[in-house]
Parts: C-alpha cells; structure tokens; sequence
C-alpha cells in the first residue's frame, strides 16, 4: 500500500515538473527569433560601414547576432546588399528593399604619371569619360603618348562597375580595358603599378579613411562641373574624402558618380531583420562620412522609414513612388 502512495505521490511530482517547464520556457517561436543570425552579403565594398553598423547595433542589443561574409550565398541571406540601380530582374516577387546609404565612385590615375598637371587642371566632361572608358580609342596610336590611357576595369560582374556604366546610360560589359581578377582593391593597385593606367574606384578605397587623404601613388582626376574647359576653384573638392562628401551632400550634384546601397529583403523577414534595418536609416547613418559613405537625404529616409512599418499593414509604398522621391533629391 506504501509502495502504491509513493508511486502516485512520484507521479503527481512528474506531472507537475512537466507542467513547468512547459509554463516557463520559451516557445519555440520565441527561441527561434532570438537565436537566429542576421545573415548579410553582396557587395563588398561596403562590409567595412555594414560591419561598423553591426557593432553599433549589437553593443545596444547584444541578444542579436548578425554576420556579415562574401560567402554567404544570396539565396541564404536574410539581407543582400545591391549597389547599383535595381532593375525588374534584380528584385523578386517575394522581396522588397530599402537604401541604407550613398557611395561615389572618382577616376583616377597613378600620381606618376608626366601629363598629372595638365590632367587636374582641366578634369574630365561626361565626353572625356566615354571616350576614355566606352568608345575604346583611348590608347589609340593617334593619340600622343602622355595622353594615352590603359583602361582597368573588374574582370567579372561587379555592382560598382555596374554603377560606373549606369551613369553614362551603358553597361559593364561596355567598358573597354583590361579585366582585373579580384576586387575593387585590386584595380587600385593595378593603376599604381602602370604609369599609363586608368580606372575608377570608391571614396573609402581612394582615401585612406584615417588620414582622410588620398592613399599613396593615387591621384584623381577632377570633375569639370560646368564644362568650360578647366577645374575652377568651387570644383577643387578632393583634398581629403569630408571636402568630397559635404560637396555630395551639399550640392546634390547628378554629374557626380553616386548610387544608392539598396538591401534587399524579404517581405516576410523577421522582426529582428527589420528592426536592424530601421536602425541603420534611424541612428546608422552617423557612421557613413568615417567609412567614405555618403548620409541619405531626410526624404529617402522617411521614405524607407515608411516602407519598413508598413509590414503587416494594407499600405505599401510603391518603387515607382519612391523612385520620385530618389530623383527629386538630385538636382539636374
């Protein structure tokens, strides 16, 4: 009879231990959103500024966890940086995407070259860059030989060389040159090596992002703005990167090589995908200027902004809408 109690008194112990756990622990759903990772790739130009944004982010909220690597593959990704302007076939049905940043892309020469002088004080026009880049008679044997070019472009599909050919209305595959295997790092250190090279590159990679000068052996070749023919006072911008990004944000200027960092998402992403999102529009573009980056205008961020919360809502902001408001914040 002992023997039975103790069996019942042990059984009704079990049954209540069972009870709570089940009371207490979190539910699977909540364990799942908590120890998920924020998987981020794409374009790498920009891990150094996403990276900042992460550590930022998670100092505040340490629970979250967020990668980002090129070997993420997209189609694992909770977000994937797109650094171009996006077509219909860049964005699926599924997905949606925002702008986190700006960044612009200068020309630039080896500082060894002869023609150095002449080439910075009479600068680039639209028509110099596409018959440099585009029309593939820049090392033509007409053309005296301190004048001319060899042209270094990214071998593969890149989104800045995508960028770079979007603003003169071509393609990447239009860009005459020579293919560099590797990054945009790597077409640095290519014109630095050839006293008759060409190329284009980002702020954070042209400038040393300590010094804020330009790195070593690197010159750029300056924008002539209004076309007449010589740089003027008012375009001598780039004697460190914080001259070329108060003129971005200050002008506006279309003439300037600048494109969007979109990040595509899913429209049914995580809470804690979205809520990092927000952030970086909110408090994340403080950082962009340390990075070579460039802060969105008000706009677009109250743009996205609203785009962001109307998950799970009947509104949405449409591209075609928001595509408005991108160009009205670019003076033509």
């Amino acid at each position: 009879m002992t023997n039975k109690k103790n069996l019942l008194i042990l059984r009704k112990l079990f049954m209540l231990l069972l009870f709570s756990a089940t009371f207490f622990l979190p539910s699977h759903s909540q364990t799942d959103s908590t120890s998920q990772v924020i998987k981020i790739t794409g374009t790498r130009l920009t891990y150094p500024i996403i990276q900042k944004w992460i550590d930022e982010y998670t100092l505040l909220h340490p629970q979250v966890k967020i990668l980002v690597s090129s070997k993420i593959p997209a189609s694992g990704a909770d977000i994937l940086i797109v650094s171009h302007i996006l077509g219909p076939q860049d964005v699926k049905e599924t997905q949606s995407s925002i702008a986190l940043t700006r960044y612009i892309q200068l020309p630039i020469v080896t500082s060894r070259r002869d023609d150095i002088a002449g080439l910075q004080s009479a600068g680039f026009t639209e028509t110099d860059f596409k018959r440099i880049y585009f029309s593939g008679i820049s090392d033509d044997a007409m053309i005296p030989q301190e004048y001319r070019f060899v042209v270094y472009k990214r071998e593969k599909s890149a989104c800045a060389s995508i960028a770079f050919a979007n603003h003169f209305g071509n393609q990447q595959k239009d860009i005459d040159g020579i293919g560099v295997n590797g990054d945009d790092r790597d077409l640095l250190e290519a014109v630095k090596k050839d006293v008759r090279g060409i190329s284009y590159n980002n702020l954070g990679f042209i400038y040393d992002i300590k010094t804020r000068k330009i790195v070593d052996s690197i010159a750029i070749v300056p924008i002539d703005f209004n076309k007449n023919g010589k740089i003027d006072e008012d375009e001598k911008i780039y004697n460190t990167l914080d001259n070329v990004l108060d003129y971005a944000e200050k002008t506006k200027s279309p003439k300037l090589l600048a494109e969007n960092v979109h990040a595509l998402f899913s429209k049914t992403a995580r809470k804690d995908v979205t809520e990092f999102l927000s952030w970086i529009l909110a408090k994340g573009q403080q950082y962009n200027h340390a990075y070579g980056f460039v802060n969105l205008d008000p706009r677009v961020i109250a743009s996205e902004q609203k785009l962001i919360s109307s998950f799970g809502t009947s509104y949405s902001c449409a591209p075609s809408s928001r595509n408005l408001i991108y160009k009205s914040v670019t003076k033509k």
